[in-house]
């Protein structure tokens, strides 16, 4: 099902499958990819409870093997609509047979899209519903249309940042914490250009800013606002149109860990009973 929100000159379209964002248009300005399945074929997915991908596929979840999928299930399912309105949705998932196989725990995934006089603000809300402690990642995956070639664009930082992103082994879908590219040495922008991503995603793991934006030279663009997640990667398909700003709480797996899904890098956790909210906003600028 397709769920439209309208206030003013804002609008967004929100797919329950999978709730994902299909179209956010400020101003009478499309800000999303137009998922074109020759080259990538979604728009914006959502990540949960499992960012990326595993070492060797598997990893142990209260001492089993689990394997899921990468970037987990939520993206590949139907929410339900939990409630609506003209400018606001709620979309939720609890757990059932299918996510059982792959995650364990009781649970309850929700994720409120609101419109804002200049954008739409996501609260991703996870509730521990286990008796037991229950690890996960979250995050988004949004991907913003481009109007000109990438290196037109840069990335601004909110507060200057040293990074140096650690390689993604594809072959192995696993990130090398001793193969670093230095992006950064205390600034706040960073050039951008389509080789950069041609080994796949940039992963800020150590990232300080909590609001990016992503602008070109007439500075026209987004700003995307990550309060309450802890890293940031940024990724595109080759030579793609678009740039996906993607706010983490965890990662896919490095080539060290320890193969237990909760000593992922930088993933969230609840106590049992224990709920929490996720927030990012998109900002036209």
């Amino acid at each position: 099902m397709e769920i439209t929100l309208k206030s003013g000159d804002v609008s967004a379209k929100i797919l329950s499958f999978g709730a994902e964002l299909k179209s956010l248009v400020v101003g009478g300005r499309e800000l999303m990819w137009c998922a074109d399945p020759a080259v990538w074929g979604k728009t914006a997915p959502v990540m949960f409870p499992m960012i990326g991908t595993l070492k060797d596929g598997k990893t142990l979840i209260e001492g089993k093997e689990f394997s899921l999928p990468k970037h987990g299930f939520v993206r590949d399912v139907e929410l339900a609509v939990e409630s609506s309105s003209p400018t606001s949705v709620i979309l939720s998932l609890e757990q059932n047979d299918y996510t059982k196989q792959f995650f364990p725990y009781d649970f309850k995934f929700s994720l409120q899209y609101t419109l804002k006089a200049d954008g739409i603000t996501e609260t991703h809300r996870v509730k521990n519903n286990s008796s037991v402690e229950m690890p996960f990642c979250i995050g988004g995956h949004p991907a913003f249309a481009l109007n000109s070639n990438l290196s037109d664009y840069r990335l601004e930082f909110a507060k200057p940042e040293t990074a140096a992103v650690p390689l993604y082994d594809t072959s192995k879908g696993v990130f090398m914490p001793d193969c670093r590219t230095p992006l950064l040495d205390n600034a706040t922008t960073l050039p951008l250009n389509h080789e950069m991503f041609h080994k796949d995603v940039l992963y800020f793991d150590k990232c300080v800013s909590r609001s990016v934006s992503l602008l070109d030279k007439n500075n026209k663009g987004i700003r995307v606002d990550y309060p309450d997640f802890t890293s940031l990667g940024i990724w595109q398909a080759k030579d793609a149109a678009f740039l996906c700003i993607e706010p983490w709480c965890g990662s896919a797996d490095f080539n060290d860990c320890t193969g237990n899904f909760a000593d992922k890098q930088g993933i969230a956790s609840l106590k049992p009973g224990e709920e929490k909210a996720f927030t990012f906003s998109v900002t036209a600028l």
